[in-house]
């Protein structure tokens, strides 16, 4: 592992953000950050003993991957209290736009599927505890399969899928309720999401422990849009409309208030994720920024590009 790595490694582990590590270290913006973990900036020997201070650590382990005897941290990381973190996989659809004869989730890249990596973020993240994959029928034996050859040793097992995102979600929440405290978090991550990062994980998972509940999103970034539904356009002002992507993350007591509440209303459970529950049922939404790349794999050319990203950034 590089430099850049170690002190990405050891970023996660004491669970700080990209821009608490750039207060820390008297950097501006996370920027700087990003771009020694990624390799494009180098670090010098002065500057890397103070990130061996901030971190905890020490130079050798940043440079050679020893593990040494390190003392707990004492930096501020977060303020929300570490307890499990849980991932539901929604891989139970199927989709047509593909012009594939294999779901989008199981369609090989580079030689490996797509859902596999989206599950491999999650069983190398340091706060992810434990696995569900909400499975199409019939495919159960090929993720377990997956699971073997690709390592994922978080994977605690599969539900059944229903019709409808939210209720796919709704059953993997009743098959493992019990297992969980209300302060315990549960991510939401669909499989044909394959661009998913670490620090993306991170990123909810911070927001949900502060708020309760946390989506990532992008800002929009065509040029011009309009919405057609009225007969006559209308321009839709980019600088103030967002689209939500996965994961979402939110607290196990929240996932039952918003369910009993459905319930209560005798609720259609048509939406395809668990925000459109929550604005439709008149729950607060809190939204965090994610990245453009964050691509959902539905059309042929969604592949492509995926596979284009994928080389690019070596995941």
């Amino acid at each position: 592992m590089s430099v850049g790595d170690m002190i990405k490694k050891r970023r996660y582990e004491l669970r700080m953000s990209q821009q608490e590590l750039a207060d820390a270290m008297g950097y501006r913006t996370r920027s700087t950050i990003a771009k020694i973990e990624s390799g494009e900036n180098d670090v010098s020997q002065k500057k890397l003993q103070r990130f061996a201070a901030v971190l905890d650590t020490t130079v050798e382990a940043l440079t050679l991957g020893t593990t040494p005897t390190l003392a707990a941290p004492t930096y501020p990381v977060s303020s929300a209290k570490r307890n499990k973190n849980v991932v539901v996989i929604l891989a139970g659809g199927k989709s047509g736009r593909n012009r594939q004869n294999i779901p989008s989730q199981f369609i090989n890249v580079d030689g490996k599927p797509i859902l596999v990596y989206s599950m491999a973020v999650y069983q190398s993240h340091p706060l992810v505890d434990d696995i569900y994959v909400v499975c199409l029928k019939g495919w159960e034996n090929i993720v377990n399969a997956y699971a073997q050859q690709y390592g994922i040793t978080k994977l605690r097992g599969m539900v059944r899928g229903g019709s409808s995102g939210i209720i796919s979600l709704k059953n993997a929440l009743d098959s493992i309720r019990d297992r969980y405290s209300d302060e315990d978090i549960l991510l939401v991550q669909e499989a044909t999401r394959p661009m998913v990062s670490a620090e993306m994980v991170s990123t909810v998972l911070r927001a949900c422990g502060d708020k309760g509940s946390a989506t990532v999103c992008h800002s929009m970034d065509d040029y011009v849009q309009f919405d057609v539904s009225g007969g006559k356009p209308a321009y839709i002002d980019r600088n103030t409309t967002i689209a939500i992507q996965t994961p979402e993350a939110h607290r196990f007591s929240r996932m039952e208030e918003v369910f009993r509440e459905a319930e209560k209303r005798q609720h259609p459970m048509n939406e395809s994720c668990c925000t459109m529950l929550l604005y439709n049922l008149g729950f607060d939404i809190n939204f965090v920024e994610s990245s453009i790349n964050n691509i959902k794999i539905t059309r042929e050319e969604d592949i492509a590009a995926f596979s284009t990203l994928a080389r690019s950034l070596q995941i």
